[in-house]
């Protein structure tokens, strides 16, 4: 019986070999369409080999074998596949692709073939990435007598009412993460170098103009859409933060106050055991499609849920192109909260899920639109609870409950989406800064109104050391398009539920290949937004406070 080591280069070879003879046999005009369709196929092939290391780092990062294929797919096979699918790329252009496809054809002629160096580069970038789920995957929480994965922690830290007992908590989850903070240091500043030669190799002046030359915004929209937010919800922030200090009983906040529940409710308690079959309730009760997804993840065994030692923090839906399936790798710890995070990632997968089905989708309408592929997962997070409320027949008391603290999460993203980004626009456009540098523009960025973070001032300093900082530059930009659009699509659902939902369906069928703007048109929403459609997602925050 072969080693995994031995199936992945078997697998992998098969895909060279596929490459080799596709770029022999030459696409020619009469025969573009069919070997355009085989090259679509091989790209999904590659996908799905890649997917297969990303979902065994973040569930088993600590066996061997994970790191060993990690480090053959992405060392010996990734950079091989990358220069024959450049190869491909070149023949199909030259062979006629826009016109036989001309959406994949424009979004092929803005990244051109990569240089060997470009590929080198980006190897090193995803090493990188990889050594950071290793760091942070070791941390743990020593509390009393026990030790916590940082996901448990936080889970406990937001269900215990005594302050003190809080504050403790709160210490020794910082500390389990300040333990790190020389390592992730060191690396941030090697991948700040690796970025920056990724741009310089791409022929651009940074890495944050790369970034931006296949966005439908710019710099300064995006600078002045993070300033509009700021204006337009500030009084929804400051009420919470009253209201909070208030219900608490305290003269001020202070850090390990933001995330406790106020009350905890208790006849809609949801053990993490009840979440799946809860899930699939709730869409069936949007619409069939989207519960027969949960029954589809659910079947091959794609849910993994629970938190673990050795499992990163964080959640993940991956989608496998080749196969047309999702999984869902999470840590949760039970409660109506954390399911909100469930419905998140199912919204990806029921996203994606309506993609895979559309006959003749290609590889391209997969990617580089995350703005869109976060609108539905903020979507699903929002009416799934509404409809949720409705299948768990949720008392009136408890249902404001979770909407306030669903405004909360919104507000406190909005606040880390700006403070983020604007570090990620300062890092981005200038030579890699110095450690120090970094923690101190940090600092002038972060927003500490209504919070007391005297004597946390090291704290305060490394909270950029969060995951997007590492893996996914500037997608927190992303984060604010994506809820922005959803609560006005929570406002077009409660106008008329059959209707929004109906555009919503539909948008779902268009591939990144369209662009954003036309998915987000289709749903029903403009983009680049005004001002007003600002003012209209604050509506619904106040209404649900209300």
């Amino acid at each position: 019986m072969p080693t995994a080591l031995q199936h992945l280069d078997r697998r992998a070879q098969a895909i060279v070999d596929a490459q080799r003879a596709l770029a022999d046999l030459g696409p020619g005009q009469d025969a573009l369409p069919g070997w355009f369709q085989d090259w679509n196929q091989l790209k999904c092939r590659i996908q799905s080999l890649w997917l297969e290391q990303i979902v065994a780092q973040h569930t088993r990062p600590e066996h061997g074998e994970t790191e060993a294929l990690h480090r053959r797919f992405s060392e010996h096979w990734l950079p091989e596949l990358e220069r024959l699918d450049g190869e491909l790329q070149r023949l199909a252009l030259a062979s006629g692709l826009a016109d036989l496809h001309p959406a994949v054809a424009a979004a092929l002629e803005e990244e051109p073939e990569p240089s060997a160096r470009l590929l080198q580069l980006r190897a090193a970038e995803r090493q990188l990435i990889r050594d950071y789920q290793v760091i942070v995957g070791r941390q743990q929480v020593a509390y009393g007598s026990e030790s916590l994965t940082v996901a448990d922690a936080e889970a406990r830290l937001r269900s215990t009412p005594e302050r003190a007992e809080r504050e403790v908590l709160w210490r020794q989850i910082r500390a389990a993460e300040l333990a790190c903070v020389p390592e992730l240091d060191a690396l941030l500043g090697r991948l700040l170098q690796v970025r920056q030669d990724i741009a310089v190799e791409s022929g651009a002046p940074d890495y944050a103009s790369l970034h931006w030359a296949s966005r439908a915004d710019t710099i300064a929209g995006t600078e002045a859409l993070l300033e509009a937010i700021g204006e337009v919800f500030q009084n929804v922030d400051r009420a919470l933060r009253d209201h909070r200090a208030g219900a608490l009983g305290v003269p001020s906040l202070r850090p390990w106050d933001l995330d406790v529940a106020l009350t905890a409710p208790t006849t809609a308690a949801l053990p993490i055991e009840e979440y799946v079959p809860t899930a699939e309730r709730v869409l069936n009760r949007i619409d069939g499609q989207f519960g027969e997804v949960v029954r589809q993840i659910r079947d091959h065994g794609g849910f993994d849920l629970a938190p673990r030692p050795g499992k990163p923090n964080g959640n993940i839906c991956a989608h496998d192109l080749d196969r047309g399936r999702s999984v869902l790798v999470c840590n949760f710890s039970g409660g109506v909260e954390s399911f909100r995070g469930l419905l998140h990632e199912l919204g990806h997968a029921a996203h994606h899920h309506s993609l895979s089905g559309v006959p003749g989708h290609v590889f391209w309408d997969f990617t580089g639109f995350w703005e869109v592929q976060e609108f539905y997962a903020f979507v699903f997070t929002y009416i799934g609870l509404l409809e949720f409320f409705e299948v768990q027949e949720v008392s009136a008391e408890e249902r404001q409950w979770y909407l306030r603290s669903t405004v909360e999460r919104i507000m406190e993203r909005f606040s880390d989406i700006e403070e983020r980004t604007r570090l990620d626009l300062w890092l981005y456009q200038q030579r890699p800064p110095t450690t120090d540098q970094i923690d101190a523009r940090y600092r002038e960025l972060t927003r500490t109104s209504g919070v007391d973070w005297s004597g946390l001032e090291d704290t305060l300093s490394k909270r950029w050391q969060k995951p997007h900082t590492f893996k996914y530059a500037f997608y927190n930009i992303d984060y604010a398009v994506a809820m922005l659009a959803a609560l006005q699509f929570v406002h077009a659902y409660r106008e008329d539920r059959t209707a929004a939902l109906t555009r919503l369906k539909c948008s779902m069928l268009l591939g990144a290949t369209v662009g954003a703007q036309r998915i987000f048109a289709e749903a029903g929403i403009t983009f680049p937004f005004q001002r007003d459609q600002l003012v209209l997602a604050r509506s619904v925050l106040e209404d649900w406070l209300s």
